[in-house]
């Protein structure tokens, strides 16, 4: 009874995790309507959509070859509806901004402008038999339903969607986090992959998010290595300050042992309100959005700061991507705190109903962390949840091997084919890879590494390989490690440094007997581009002075081809 009336308590006491003025995303609906599909279906739909004033359909398929009584029903219903016989060449959209072309006479046109001499449909209705929109989580105003109740249920809501509306704005983006591409090279597509909305985008190498698409499901931030796409619905901030205050507020009031139950909103609350009274009193509820919304920075923080077990209720209509980055995500956090002999472990629930929750966890030891960086960025948290658990567990475990895909991790460098040229250390997004200008040297330090493969592929000489892996010594990977280190060369003019001497002696080893490069003109690689000009204008004082800027920069792009 203790546990039961501190989790009262500590509930009362902490605010909920809301936005105070989160920002929306607003729609605006005509109410203009296309019906797709069969004829006959299309014919019954709109006769029950009879309060909709304009509405047209397109036929995109043959009525099936045997004879239905819903098929004759449907034969004399609205004989004044505007139907298009027309091939469906794309559509695309959300509420109140569908366009819809189709082909006529083997031109593309837009039918909304042929129907209502307008830009958009603002509602549609897919009766077809395979969705013409084939994302999972549908834009809002475009219906495909599966089932009679479905069907139903669209006939219900389509009339009433005309005029304005506003959703949250979930996602925020920080685009100099993001570890998804540069210099025309694809790395980290974590949130791609995984949207079931279909709404996050690659335009010219940059991550985007169509928020009047996005459905808020969360996979897309529980899956981004860096904290690039963060869930702004509650803020990050906010969320993991109740998680804290909840905790304090449960062990103040003399609770122990405390365990977390993740639950989303939408069927979550309800659910975990008809159990919470019997549910044994150190589960403390905490709400999300969506499920998909918390992932490795909130599981690690509740561990580190003293919960011995979460418990996310993932319900059937968590989409199967979103799924199984949750299982993908969870599995990875155990193995983690698994390798440091400690049982606290993060479960995924289908429903409450089925669940079984530990009645009496195991005491712990650990002293809970002091306070959380809630302000910080989600590598930082989750980096600084695992330290403290590595901390109070007094071990140091080897290195663990992680599956391909993981966000941490080294990289193994063939130092024999590396000419320090750099190209790596310019094109990691988290500057885990550092070169340092004239000083020929490349390090590495693993914190910072999200295993995005951005440097193997710029890498020239591929010679960089992905060592998936979680280093538990934090003096070891938040340390900077040099992969290679060498004296620079000099020009042999001026002195100045300008490559690397292993560079040199390649380019030199390659050009030696080529018709382009005497003997001068092999001495001339070995000096700065400034140094070769002005060697070859002492050698034909004569010379066009742009022929011998020519010549210092066709030795300068020789070498550099090189490296």
């Amino acid at each position: 009874m203790t546990n039961q009336r501190a989790r009262s308590l500590a509930l009362s006491r902490v605010s909920p995790a809301l936005n105070l003025a989160a920002p929306s995303v607003s729609f605006q609906s005509a109410g203009r309507l296309l019906v797709m599909g069969p004829e006959h279906r299309v014919r019954l739909a709109c006769a029950s959509l009879d309060s909709v004033r304009e509405k047209v359909g397109l036929i995109t398929e043959a009525m099936p070859e045997t004879l239905l009584p819903e098929m004759e029903a449907a034969a004399e219903l609205v004989p004044e509806l505007d139907l298009y016989r027309l091939p469906l060449l794309n559509i695309e959209g959300y509420l109140g901004r569908f366009q819809v072309q189709v082909q006529v006479k083997e031109q593309v046109a837009p039918l909304a402008r042929l129907a209502f001499d307008s830009d958009y449909f603002d509602t549609v209705l897919d009766l077809g038999a395979t969705p013409a929109l084939p994302m999972i989580l549908k834009p809002a105003g475009y219906f495909a339903p599966e089932s009679e109740a479905a069907y139903q249920t669209a006939l219900a809501e389509i009339p009433a969607l005309k005029g304005g509306f506003e959703k949250p704005r979930y996602f925020q983006v920080q685009t100099d986090l993001c570890a998804h591409s540069g210099s025309e090279l694809t790395g980290c597509t974590r949130c791609l992959d995984l949207c079931p909305a279909d709404a996050i985008r690659s335009r010219d190498g940059r991550i985007e998010v169509d928020n009047h698409l996005c459905h808020g499901a969360g996979g897309c931030a529980t899956a981004c290595p860096t904290g690039a796409i963060r869930y702004g619905y509650p803020q990050p901030q906010l969320l993991l300050e109740r998680l804290q205050g909840l905790i304090e507020q449960y062990r103040a009031a003399g609770g122990v042992d405390p365990c977390l139950l993740i639950h989303d909103a939408a069927q979550g609350r309800e659910q975990v309100a008809a159990v919470l009274g019997s549910l044994a009193g150190h589960w403390l509820p905490l709400e999300v959005e969506e499920a998909g919304s918390a992932g490795l920075e909130v599981w690690l923080s509740a561990l580190a700061l003293g919960v011995g077990e979460v418990a996310l209720l993932t319900p059937a209509s968590v989409p199967a991507s979103i799924r199984a980055t949750l299982e993908e995500q969870s599995g990875l956090a155990n193995a983690l705190v698994e390798a440091l002999g400690l049982s606290t472990p993060v479960r995924l629930i289908d429903s409450l109903e089925q669940w079984v929750p530990s009645e009496a966890p195991k005491r712990t030891s650990l002293a809970p962390m002091a306070q959380l960086d809630a302000k910080g960025d989600k590598r930082s948290q989750v980096l600084a949840a695992l330290e403290h658990l590595q901390q109070q567990a007094q071990v140091v475990p080897a290195p663990l091997a992680l599956p391909a895909g993981a966000p941490f991790g080294g990289v193994l460098l063939d130092q024999s084919g590396c000419t320090l040229c750099g190209a790596c250390a310019g094109i990691c997004p988290t500057a885990a890879l550092k070169s340092y200008g004239d000083q020929p040297r490349l390090s590495f330090t693993e914190a910072d590494c999200v295993q995005c493969g951005l440097c193997v592929q710029a890498c020239p000489e591929q010679v960089l390989q992905l060592q998936p892996r979680y280093l538990f010594d934090a003096s070891r990977s938040r340390a900077p490690q040099v992969l290679k280190e060498e004296q620079p060369f000099c020009c042999i003019r001026c002195d100045k440094p300008f490559a690397t001497a292993s560079a040199i002696e390649r380019v030199l080893e390659k050009l030696a007997g080529h018709s382009m490069f005497d003997e001068a003109g092999l001495r001339r690689l070995k000096m700065c581009a400034d140094c070769r000009v002005v060697d070859m204008m002492q050698a034909d004082p004569g010379g066009d002075l742009f022929d011998y800027a020519r010549g210092g920069v066709a030795a300068k792009t020789a070498q550099e081809a090189e490296q």
